[in-house]
């Protein structure tokens, strides 16, 4: 039988990419020979262009085609798991139910609205954190996606992803345009508890991680989607990203709103023990 041609669309930027970066990994595969990586330019927004949509409706990266598919992957948690279907070696999904169900906790819960890392990337509680990521890249990236959006929806009126989109990214969009005082503490107050339904999210991970891995004695699927979600917030709070084990940034950014925050002790232990993998290695040199 041919091998089948696998295209993974990714960005380096892509926080959900790590999960199908991390699979590969762990699973032998080598890139060229049994993938390909189609970048897709997120701060350019070509996620939002017609044609990458055709692919993923959802304008999200990670997605995955593949010649033995009837139809492409755009979930993280759909591409891990047919990677994982097609070699024996490291098997990534538990087949014990417990374990199956305890994992599928944990993915759900960092797949979540409740501890999306946009909310530490460009939420604001202040004056003072509104101007600082208004003056740096996060109003750039957020300008750069309106105006490509706008762009789509003119030329493309009836495609019913660029109205919804548009909807959404106008919220932070508008934020970052304001100069109503009013509108600005509404901001603030909404920001401020997203970030204590953030830090209450780390709490619930801490309880449910089994140790010394995610479920217990072996690298799972949950392992792969907490990798790249707390790398990222780590990143969006600010840390060095060459000092993996350093969650001082992310700490105070959340005693902001949390006083006393702290990273847990068992989700300290499971970072230290996934981050000696080789497959973390190799995906997360840095924090990304």
């Amino acid at each position: 039988m041919a091998m089948a041609k696998i295209t993974v669309y990714s960005f380096s930027g892509s926080q959900w990419a790590g999960v199908v970066h991390l699979t590969l990994a762990e699973k032998g595969f080598t890139k060229e020979l049994d993938y390909h990586v189609q970048d897709v330019d997120i701060g350019a927004a070509d996620n939002f262009d017609p044609a990458y949509l055709e692919i993923n409706p959802n304008g999200t990266i990670p997605s995955l085609t593949s010649t033995s598919l009837p139809a492409p992957l755009s979930e993280s948690t759909d591409i891990l798991r047919y990677l994982d279907s097609l070699r024996e070696n490291n098997p990534l999904v538990p087949k014990a139910a417990k374990s199956k169900t305890k994992g599928q906790q944990i993915i759900d819960l960092v797949h979540s609205s409740a501890v999306d890392t946009n909310i530490i990337f460009f939420d604001a509680r202040d004056v003072e954190e509104l101007d600082n990521k208004k003056s740096n890249w996060q109003k750039r990236f957020i300008d750069t996606r309106q105006h490509r959006l706008e762009q789509e929806h003119a030329t493309h009126p009836a495609h019913p992803f660029y109205n919804r989109k548009l909807k959404e990214n106008g919220i932070l969009y508008t934020a970052y345009q304001n100069t109503d005082g009013a509108a600005d503490a509404a901001f603030f107050s909404r920001s401020n508890h997203c970030y204590i339904e953030f830090a209450a999210g780390l709490d619930q991970l801490e309880s449910l991680l089994e140790l010394p891995y995610a479920v217990g004695n072996q690298i799972t699927e949950a392992d792969f989607h907490v990798i790249p979600w707390l790398s990222h917030a780590m990143v969006a709070a600010g840390s060095n990203r060459s000092e993996i084990h350093n969650f001082s940034a992310l700490e105070s950014t959340i005693q902001k709103s949390v006083d006393g925050f702290k990273v847990g002790p068992r989700t300290r232990e499971w970072w230290a023990n996934v981050a000696r993998t080789s497959s973390f290695k190799t995906v997360f040199p840095s924090l990304r």
